[in-house]
């Protein structure tokens, strides 16, 4: 009864710090964060006509891991084609030393991440979109409408993978066409909130 009443009170706290995660048609919001591997603020203003793939990842999570390196291609491919990526780190670095300023530009600068890696340092900005797991990912188009929400691919091993989620959002977007499945079910570690979000 006490695990039972533990696990209640997790998945309560969780709930409390995450908002309501933003589907397909929402607005997307705007921020302004810190990148990791060069110290400056980089803004994101939705609807500046530019399309724009905002992920919320981290360096500890197995999945974030096991995704990164997908990510990173997906990165070097579209951005030839004029998509800016954000990723953004929201995991507590006070609970959670691997999610340092300091360790994300290691990682970042080590993989050689072709888009900024930045960090929500009050969680405030995953709390904005809803996410709830690292890796999640957000497709804006040009108008600043989210046309993409959930997961990369459906499977973190490549070879079971049968659904490319994103890429293929990425594709009908950029060929001006409707995107089929505009909403899948991201999946990865819980989203280490900052205390006090």
């Amino acid at each position: 009864m006490k695990r039972l009443a533990a696990v209640f009170l997790v998945l309560m706290a969780t709930a409390a710090f995450a908002g309501s995660e933003l589907g397909a048609g929402a607005k997307a919001p705007g921020f302004s964060l810190v990148n990791s591997v060069d110290g400056k603020k980089v803004t994101f203003k939705p609807g500046d006509g530019k399309t724009s793939v905002v992920i919320f990842t981290c360096n500890q999570c197995p999945y974030s891991k096991a995704f990164e390196q997908r990510i990173i291609d997906i990165g070097k491919a579209y951005g030839q084609k004029g998509v800016v990526f954000y990723a953004v780190n929201p995991n507590d670095d006070s609970r959670y030393a691997e999610e340092t300023l300091s360790n994300m530009k290691a990682r970042a600068k080590g993989r050689s991440y072709p888009f900024p890696y930045l960090k929500d340092g009050n969680s405030a900005v995953a709390g904005s979109y809803g996410a709830r797991v690292t890796p999640h990912a957000y497709l804006v188009d040009g108008n600043g409408v989210i046309v993409y929400r959930g997961y990369v691919d459906d499977s973190a091993k490549p070879g079971e993978r049968e659904h490319t989620g994103l890429t293929d959002a990425l594709d009908s977007l950029l060929a001006k066409q409707a995107v089929k499945e505009s909403e899948t079910a991201a999946f990865g570690c819980t989203i280490k909130w900052k205390k006090g979000a």
